[in-house]
């Protein structure tokens, strides 16, 4: 078997694979940096392969890089990442912020 197929437990975390996806910044957070619907589909058909490094995500305003990308500072920004984590918790696979 591929070492790439084979597991990994990186710390408390079991990996099935070690395929993971790359963080790509995509700037589809649209008024106020929340996530949306768009990007709950976007991770979620992504979900069943590996471990996935979301996108460039800001923690503060005077953090912001980029337009449209999403923050995770307001409640409002927060329950948007609630919707994208529940829209790939069925899969084996983690998201990581």
């Amino acid at each position: 078997m591929s070492v790439l197929l084979q597991s990994l437990k990186v710390g408390a975390l079991t990996l099935p694979n070690r395929i993971i996806m790359a963080p790509l910044t995509r700037a589809r957070s649209g008024a106020g940096r929340i996530p949306n619907d768009l990007m709950a589909e976007y991770y979620s058909q992504r979900a069943t392969a590996g471990l996935i490094l979301t996108e460039a995500t800001s923690v503060t305003p005077m953090g912001v890089g980029y337009a449209n990308t999403p923050g995770i500072w307001s409640d409002e920004q927060v329950a948007g990442w609630k919707n994208i984590t529940s829209a790939v918790v069925n899969c084996q696979w983690p998201l990581l912020l």
